[in-house]
């Protein structure tokens, strides 16, 4: 007895169907392997080679790990980390804390919420030369915040904010905390609103006070929003570059240098790429054991 098919139904459909998604997708990895993966290559093999303005263009002999141990003791270099450690810290306090206190005052929607939060977007969407160009221009020796400051005699004279290396390196800190500030906000005003408020009511019944209804309540249940917050808080700091650039140039000395800024130092205006490359490689691997934690964070895979 002969089989008809089915009308509508053709052999081999169902298996078109699930290559269909991977054909769509074949772009963005053509983009990614060209743009992404063939530069960082590129990069890896530069950090393990002798590399320099005479042979860039030629071939790269071998080099192990010179450079890395080149980088690892050269005297610049705790210096700088140290200095990436505090830019980090400075970022993920002000955004973990501030973020939380912001979210809170935000979480109901009124009209003054909704401007605040149009305004914190505003400020978030600004590109990153905008946003150091304009604080240089506010924290020169003769600008407005001097000069509100030593109008008001807050200071007695004006303030070395961006020339005075440990105070640089907290004004830059705290600027970059700014930029991402709203981003943490809209983040964590996400998260308070899906928190139960029959929870909260109910713990306000039994007694507990505002901290204890934050504590013990809000909390817990805003900790893996936190968690995920926090590793891409630390990232972003790992790779700040542009607010440097523009505002202190790392300077004054290295006092604001952070290691992607040092890289492009020793591989842009001192011509050693392979040593800017291996510093390149030890921020891109600090970076990416990072990225790693929160992609098993966001899998539920890391215990909260």
């Amino acid at each position: 007895m002969s089989t008809v098919p089915l009308k509508g139904r053709r052999p081999g459909g169902p298996l078109r169907r699930r290559w269909i998604p991977a054909i769509f997708v074949l772009p963005a990895v053509g983009y990614l392997l060209v743009f992404g993966l063939y530069p960082l290559h590129q990069l890896v093999l530069m950090s393990v080679s002798d590399v320099s303005s005479a042979n860039i263009l030629g071939t790269w002999p071998a080099a192990g790990l010179k450079n890395f141990r080149t980088e690892i003791g050269a005297p610049e270099f705790a210096g700088v980390l140290t200095e990436t450690l505090v830019l980090v810290v400075v970022i993920l306090t002000v955004n973990i804390i501030g973020g939380t206190l912001a979210a809170l005052s935000m979480r109901r929607n009124s009209w003054a919420v909704r401007v605040a939060l149009g305004l914190m977007v505003f400020v978030w969407a600004l590109p990153a030369v905008v946003v150091g160009n304009l604080w240089r221009f506010l924290l020169t020796r003769d600008g407005p915040v001097n000069a509100v400051l030593t109008g008001l005699h807050v200071v007695p004279e004006p303030v070395p904010w961006l020339v005075q290396g440990h105070l640089a390196l907290v004004v830059l800190s705290m600027v970059s905390a700014w930029t991402i500030l709203p981003f943490s906000t809209l983040v964590l005003r996400a998260a308070l609103v899906d928190v139960p408020r029959d929870q909260v009511e109910a713990a306000a019944l039994d007694g507990a006070g505002v901290v204890g209804r934050f504590w013990y309540v809000v909390l817990p249940q805003l900790r893996p929003t936190l968690l995920l917050l926090a590793i891409l808080m630390v990232v972003n700091g790992f790779r700040t570059f542009d607010l440097i650039y523009v505002m202190t140039g790392g300077g004054p000395g290295t006092a604001t240098s952070t290691l992607p800024f040092l890289a492009y130092r020793q591989a842009f205006q001192a011509f050693q790429f392979d040593v800017g490359a291996a510093t390149a490689v030890l921020s891109l691997g600090s970076v990416a054991v990072l990225a790693g934690m929160y992609a098993l964070a966001s899998r539920g895979r890391v215990p909260l």
